[in-house]
């Protein structure tokens, strides 16, 4: 896994802070020790609807503009309807905290 400490908490907090307490999977290239680069993609376990997850989407992505974090952070729901996101995160997803 391709994320040290310092990002992982920053990551923890701002994402306890916008969401509550859930689950979040790590899944893409920054699994892999041996691919460089890319962006992270988390996958947040929530059962909110898609307008909350959105609204708190944004309050994630300004804490880490005002963090000073650059990298970009995709946020994705996960949730049980979508098969292709299920299979990808049940393949090489990381659950993060």
């Amino acid at each position: 896994m391709r994320l040290s400490t310092r990002i992982i908490s920053i990551l923890k907090n701002n994402i306890h802070t916008s969401f509550g307490d859930v689950e979040v999977y790590l899944f893409g290239s920054r699994v892999d020790d041996n691919k460089l680069g890319g962006d992270i993609d988390l996958a947040i376990d929530t059962n909110i609807n898609n307008q909350k997850f959105l609204k708190n989407k944004i309050k994630f992505d300004c804490q880490m503009i005002r963090a000073g974090y650059d990298l970009k952070v995709d946020l994705v729901k996960y949730n049980h309807w979508d098969d292709l996101l299920n299979r990808q995160i049940k393949n090489d997803a990381i659950k993060l905290f």
